[in-house]
């Protein structure tokens, strides 16, 4: 499960960066909150369009899970809901174009 979360998340960012066929715009004031936003899942409310419209960022729940899985979940209904949500991303990386 380490290794999935792992490359998933990997092909997340690398496939955000990547996207952006660009420099990231590191001196920008909202990229630097939405990269914010993303590793803390804190202080992102009516950003997260922002950051994936603009950024192609995700959601931050799969850093949070990630989190997680190497410090311990606060119940099973914790640890449940983030195997949801890693579930349903790698449907979403199967089902990824592929060039």
């Amino acid at each position: 499960m380490k290794v999935a979360m792992a490359v998933l998340l990997f092909c997340v960012l690398g496939a955000s960066l990547a996207a952006a066929a660009e420099e990231p715009p590191f001196d920008d004031p909202m990229f630097r909150r939405c990269v914010s936003w993303l590793m803390t899942g804190e202080r992102g409310a009516l950003i997260d369009n922002v950051c994936l419209d603009e950024y192609d960022l995700p959601s931050p729940a799969m850093f949070i899970c990630a989190r997680k899985v190497r410090l311990g979940f606060k119940s099973k209904t914790d640890q449940e809901a983030c195997a949801i949500i890693l579930e349903e991303e790698i449907k979403k990386v199967r089902a990824g174009y592929v060039k």
